[in-house]
């Protein structure tokens, strides 16, 4: 790992224009089949996350980011409030070094310190292992969740996905997750 990062978590509104720019940077880096989404100082990609997880590095560049909003979301015909998570990133020259663990252990504190009933995580198959050992669920691949995605342009686009699903159970436990598919009723973080 880097020496000594800095953490920190952030609300949105103390973000400056500069810590808006590092986070783009790293996004970029982080999803190069997504970087035309991550121009200037435009680091999100849907909604905006309300909290976000820094680590940065002496110079202040930024070394590993997740973004966390609370939302709404149905679950079969339950509304239900959640800590949605997204934009994980950590710099591609440190992955693999402990940094990704760090970064989502600390994102469990934000999820605790929100007191959200559980966090809520769409991800690419290849990557649930990741998440599963760090004690995230996966929904189940008969979960299908609708939700609304958003072109780099700013058009809706309604969509439906199957799999890659995750929950951390916070002040609930997995068993009260409500069965059904979902609706995101917005969009992701």
């Amino acid at each position: 790992m880097t020496d000594d990062p800095r953490w920190e978590v952030l609300e949105e509104s103390a973000l400056t224009l500069a810590d808006h720019e590092a986070i783009t940077a790293l996004l970029a880096q982080a999803f190069p089949d997504w970087s035309h989404w991550f121009l200037g100082s435009r680091s999100w990609s849907g909604m905006q996350p309300e909290r976000r997880v820094l680590a940065r590095d002496a110079d202040g560049v930024v070394l590993a980011h997740v973004g966390i909003r609370r939302i709404f979301i149905t679950v079969g015909d339950r509304d239900l409030l959640v800590g949605d998570t997204g934009l994980v990133a950590v710099a591609p020259r440190l992955q693999g070094t402990g940094m990704g663990r760090e970064l989502m252990e600390r994102a469990r504190g934000v999820l605790e310190g929100l007191a959200v009933p559980f966090g809520f995580l769409g991800t690419g198959e290849d990557r649930v292992p990741f998440y599963a050992r760090l004690g995230w669920e996966t929904l189940g691949d008969d979960v299908v969740t609708d939700y609304t995605a958003f072109t780099a342009e700013g058009a809706g686009m309604p969509m439906t996905e199957q799999g890659g699903w995750m929950v951390l159970p916070v002040t609930s436990a997995r068993e009260d997750w409500p069965t059904g598919s979902v609706r995101l009723n917005a969009q992701q973080v």
